[in-house]
This record gives structure tokens, sequence and C-alpha cells, in this order.
């Protein structure tokens, strides 16, 4: 071989090098290759997207107003980002930290690293500072409780709450050195990567910024009585002329807003309940005016429906304002031939029912528009779906990643081991698998209560025996490979020969049973809030509204949204995970 050529094929290797994929790539490529794989990723990131960006899409609050009362504030304020709570910073934080993972990957080297430890990091703190931050309320009422009893000289229940407060004080001092033990780990995660100094210091800084910027709610500036208004505050006070310039998100609704208070006339709250209203525009004239027949009634304290004409009919409900006036009448009239009639206290009772008959007929109708309906409490339908979104990607991947990873140690060390260590971690994992979780979900719920964490946390230790028996098969085939053989000659940790050589050749099969197991826990959450025992209705549970739409009769809308919701996404894992099976399959490698 000549000099000349040397270079020629160096030049070729270093562009076949460059051709190059891990088989992370190659495997990602090859999956949205297929067809079903594309339609099923587009569905799962558009309910990630609603997820995430939830608060901005479907909210009660403006996205920014210009406040003119001086007890508000004044200029340009953003009532959304003041109400955004640790669990909306959470997804928020995690959603461009792994935007950032992306591009680091792209660009290579072990910046990817460097952030997708940031992010593991950023996740774990938060989970820890929210829930620091719920017992914050408690434990200030606990203190305000026990400075009265001292004073009041309560012995008994001074002791109780001392003991409560030593409870709670331990509980914040347990959670925060677990919240800089993680911050900890990341650093020295970093440190062991051998980084450069500039890139170390600037993952550490924006990393610890984003988590005690986004993450503390103690850091953000938020004015006490616009964090803690109600839903219907801003549009009272917009109406009241307190601010002007509003704008509010897509959908104007929070997943909560019972919509009781339709608008403000004469300093008073006057409006028509929107309870269980079809897709369309709200209130209609129908509504007002049944509104106005309702209050009527009310005050008289006859139902209308218990008059009839002068032929003896049963007066139909009114259908206009004019017809709401005249049912009014009717009532009124049926109100004087009561024995018991008062003149005075009569007149005031009349007067009381025409001043609020004038203020419905102000309402303008068709002012509100709900894309889906409404529930049978009046929340907007399409809020819930969005803001529901969430609980579908908490009950999937949270109860999901539980049962992995229990799956995955117990499997590995039985296939590892074998033997008498396999046959009598075979009989606890038989034991586990006959337990009935549907049966076992019903039970906590009948004893605990309804709860989204111990819904997740009993589906994720009940559900790891199929990933155990799949990495069990295949850590007994591995195990008699060379290089694990040659791995225990030299003396390598068994941790490094598990997790290290053994596990990323061994968890194909996990990855597509996790891929299912997704979508089996949404179907579980959404079994359990169809029977009425999943969460409790302030949750947007799409399967709680679907158990709503068999709640004295069948509302169509309460059926279809939820139920394609929960279909789409169930099918859309199911699509995932049989592609991942396809394309991890050495048989059905091109």
């Amino acid at each position: 071989m000549t000099d000349a050529a040397t270079p020629e094929i160096e030049g070729l290797n270093k562009r076949d090098i460059r051709k190059r994929r891990s088989l992370l790539a190659q495997t990602t490529l090859r999956l949205f290759g297929k067809t079903g794989a594309v339609v099923g990723g587009i569905w799962i990131v558009i309910t990630a997207l609603l997820a995430v960006f939830a608060p901005f899409l479907a909210n009660s609050r403006p996205l920014i107003w210009k406040v003119t009362d001086p007890e508000l504030g004044s200029g340009w304020t953003s009532p959304v980002l003041q109400s955004l709570t640790p669990q909306d910073a959470l997804f928020l934080a995690g959603f461009f930290l792994l935007l950032l993972c992306l591009a680091f990957y792209k660009a290579g080297g072990k910046l990817f690293w460097v952030w997708l430890a940031g992010m593991c990091a950023v996740f774990a703190g938060s989970m820890i500072f929210t829930l620091i931050d719920a017992h914050s309320e408690l434990l200030n009422q606990i203190n305000a409780d026990l400075v009265r009893f001292q004073n009041d000289g309560s012995d008994d229940n001074a002791r109780a709450l001392s003991r409560s407060q030593w409870s709670l004080n331990w509980w914040w001092v347990r959670w925060g050195i677990a919240g800089l033990v993680a911050i900890g780990l990341y650093v020295l995660s970093i440190a062991k990567l051998r980084t450069h100094l500039t890139w170390l210091v600037v993952a550490v800084l924006l990393s610890s910024g984003l988590l005690g910027l986004l993450l503390l709610p103690s850091t953000r500036i938020t004015p006490v009585a616009l964090d803690a208004a109600p839903d219907h505050f801003y549009r009272e006070a917009i109406a009241a002329g307190q601010a002007e310039r509003a704008v509010y998100p897509l959908i104007p609704y929070s997943p909560n807003d019972n919509l009781a208070d339709q608008t403000t006339i004469n300093d008073e709250r006057v409006g028509v309940r929107s309870v269980l209203r079809s897709p369309g525009q709200h209130p209609r004239t129908t509504d007002i005016a049944r509104e106005m027949q309702s209050q009527a009634e009310n005050i008289y304290g006859i139902r209308l429906y218990e008059l009839t004409d002068e032929e003896g009919n049963e007066i139909p409900i009114p259908q206009t304002v004019d017809e709401a006036y005249a049912a009014a009448d009717l009532l009124w009239e049926a109100y004087q031939e009561n024995p018991n009639y008062n003149a005075a206290r009569g007149e005031s009772r009349k007067a009381e029912a025409q001043s609020m008959l004038e203020r419905l007929a102000e309402i303008e109708p068709n002012t509100r528009l709900h894309l889906m309906g409404t529930t049978i409490s009046g929340r907007d339908l399409t809020s819930r779906m969005i803001h529901g979104s969430r609980i579908a990607l908490y009950i999937g991947f949270i109860s999901t990643s539980i049962a992995v990873v229990i799956g995955i140690i117990i499997g590995g060390v039985l296939g590892y081991f074998a033997g008498w260590v396999d046959l009598i971690g075979l009989r606890l994992v038989e034991i586990f698998a006959s337990i009935p979780v549907i049966m076992l979900l019903i039970m906590i719920v009948a004893f605990y209560g309804r709860s989204l964490v111990l819904m997740m946390v009993v589906i994720g230790l009940t559900g790891w025996v199929g990933y155990a028996y799949f990495v069990r098969a295949e850590f007994l085939k591995l195990r008699k490979m060379d290089y694990v053989m040659a791995a225990r000659a030299a003396g390598t940790p068994l941790y490094l020969i598990l997790f290290k050589h053994m596990l990323p050749n061994g968890v194909a099969p996990v990855l597509v049973g996790a891929s299912f197991g997704i979508a089996g826990g949404i179907m579980t959450e959404a079994a359990l809030s169809f029977i009425g025992l999943g969460l409790e209705p302030s949750e947007p549970s799409w399967g709680q509204m679907l158990d709503q739409a068999r709640q004295g009769g069948f509302y169509w809308w309460l059926a279809i949204y939820p139920g394609i919701g929960i279909f789409l996404t169930v099918f859309a894992y199911n699509l995932i995970g049989e592609a991942l099976r396809d394309v991890i399959d050495p048989r059905t490698t091109e």
C-alpha cells in the first residue's frame, strides 16, 4: 500500500464513522418509520403538550390584563402566571429541560448526560418541595391553634398540637435533607462526567435557578388577593371596571369553574346556572327564561307545574323572556290566593321578584361558547378534557415507572443467580400475580378514600410481575454469555454486571411491555372512575366524566368526548408498543 493511498482510506473511514448512528438512534428511526408508530406518536405528543400548557389553554384567569383599581395593583399583570402551582411549574420546567436534552443529544458528547441529570434532579427536587408546600398551610394552622390553646389554658389540646407540630417539623427536616441530597447527587453526577468546567458551572446554575424560581412558591411575587381569588373574581372585576383589556386563554374556563355567576348587575351577581348544557353557545334565551321562572318560584314558594290555565291545562315552561314575565305574574296571583297571605310582606316579595326578573332579563344570550358542553355541575367539558390529559400522563407513566423499576430489579436478581434464589423468588412473584388489582384498589378507596397518589402506587406495586418475568427470562440466557463470564472473572461488581452489561441487552421486552403497561394504567383509572370509585369529582378525570354521562339519563357529549380521549390515548400507546416490538425483534430486522 502506497503512502498516497493512505489518506484516501483514512478519509473514507472518517466518512463511514460520521454516517454511523448509535443503537438508540437506529431504533428510533426504524420505529418512526412505521405508520402505526407515527400515528400513535402524534397523539401522544398532542396530549403531552395539552398537559404541559393546560393553564395557558384553559383557565378562568386572564393571560394578561390591565388593572385600574389601586387595591388590586396597577398596570399590566398576568393572573395566570401568578396562580401557577408547583405542579404547573414542574411540567413547564420538565418540558423545556427535555428540549435542551434533545438539543444536546443532537450536539453529541457529554452535554446530553449533563442535562439529563439536570432534568432528573429538577423533577426529584420539585416533587419534594411540592410536598413541603402542601404541608406548609397545615403547619401554620397548627401553630395558630397552638398559641390559641396555650392562651386559653387547654393543656390537653396544647400537648396534642405540640406533638403534631413536632411531627410536621420533622417531616420538613426529613424531606429538606432529601431535596439537598437530590441536588448533591446531581452535582456529583456532573463532576463524574468530567465535563468542561464552564459547562459544569452553567448546568448547575441553570438547573438550580429553575428549581428555585419556578418550583418554589415562596420565590414568586403573588398578590394574596388575586392568588386566593375564585374563578368568578376576574369576570366580576372586569364587569365592575376594576380592570380592562383582559386577554383570556383559548378556553376561558378553569376545570372547576362551575360558571354559576353569569354577570354582575348593580353590584350584585346574577347568573344563569350552566348545568348540563350541550355543546354550543350559552346561555340561550330558553336558559334565561327558565332561570327567571326558577327565581320567581323560589321567592313565592310555588312551583309553576302546580298551576293550570283557565282551561285546566298545565302551564308550559317559559321559552322567552316575555313568557317568563307572564309565568311570574301567574305565580304572583297564586301567591295572593294563599289564606296566609300578608299584604305588606307580599308587596315586598313582589318587589324582590320584579327586581330579580329585570336583572336576569338584562343578561345577553349566547355570550359563552362551550365547544363540548358542560358537566352536571356546570363545568366546561373542554377545559376538563385538556386538564384531564395530566391525569392520563400521571397514572400511565408514574405507575408504569414504579412497576418497571421493581420488575427489573427482582427479575434481574432471579435470572442472574437462578438456583434456589430463583425458586424462592418465583413464589413471591406468583403471590403478587394472584392479587386482583381492581379489588385491591376498591379496598384502598374504602379505607383511605380517593387518592391519585395511592392509585398510582398500588398499580405500580402490583403491576411489576410481567416485567420481572421478561427480565428473568433474558437474564437466564445472558448469564452464560462470554462477556458476562469475563466480567465476573475480572471481579466486576455485581451491580455493574447486572445493570451495565446485562440489562442493556435484555431490556427490549421491558420497553415493549411498558408501552402496553401505560395503556393498562389509564384503562384501570378510567374503569374505577366510571364506577364511582376513582378520583374525586373535582379531579378532571376522563373516566369520571364518563360516569357523569349516565347519571339521571344519558348525555351524549359526556360520553363521546371522554370516551374518544381514552380510546385514542390507549390505542396510541398500543400502536407504539406493537411497532416497538417489531423493531426490536431481531427476526424482523431487514
